[in-house]
């Protein structure tokens, strides 16, 4: 059987659902291979710094993302394979990851543009069975040609400085030769990550 091609949506209140099914920790294929992030539902990123994020469970999580879901604060995508849903971006225009700085400890990319004008890609989520097959490249490039239609004019990205062996853990910023290989250019570096940027 040939495999379904991959389609991108932009998530919205009607795909929560969909959302909470990939991360459901019991259920859900997102952390299938590595249940100690399944609590976070890709709330961490969007959590003060100065809150303890060891104390915040998976039912809590869960909750804060619904309610970010429903009240269009909380913005990315998501991956389908058919009807499946197999995947999973967090980006965002920056005035909607006040946190997301602090919580990686890099400076904030200096913008020429206004904030709402600017956007970030943080966190990429495969089910384990898709990777591998351009799961990640289908996400970042519906992520850039949303956000191009939508005025963004910047986009910003974080991955990290993995080995020569890296796990799913490593990547999960995404790999650095995928956002080269999407124009994307490298603005700054630190010990643990790589800031790239690309104009659209």
């Amino acid at each position: 059987m040939p495999t379904p091609p991959i389609r991108v949506e932009r998530l919205c209140p009607a795909r929560r659902e969909d959302f909470l099914r990939f991360f459901d920790h019991e259920r859900g294929p997102a952390f299938a291979d590595n249940p100690e992030w399944a609590r976070c539902y890709c709330h961490y990123y969007h959590v003060a710094k100065v809150l303890p994020w060891k104390e915040f469970a998976a039912a809590g999580n869960r909750t804060a993302m619904t309610a970010r879901i429903d009240t269009g604060e909380q913005e990315g995508f998501l991956a389908y394979a058919g009807e499946e849903t197999v995947g999973w971006l967090n980006a965002a225009p920056w005035h909607k990851l006040p946190h997301a700085c602090d919580r990686m400890e890099v400076d904030r990319p200096p913008l020429d543009v206004p904030d709402h004008a600017a956007a970030a890609v943080l966190c990429f989520v495969i089910a384990p069975a898709w990777r591998r097959r351009g799961v990640a490249r289908a996400l970042l490039d519906g992520a850039l040609a949303s956000f191009a239609a939508r005025g963004i004019r910047v986009v910003d990205a974080f991955p990290f400085k993995a080995g020569a062996d890296p796990t799913p853990a490593d990547l999960y910023h995404g790999p650095a030769a995928l956002f080269a290989a999407a124009g994307f250019a490298v603005l700054a570096e630190t010990a643990e990550l790589t800031v790239m940027r690309r104009r659209l």
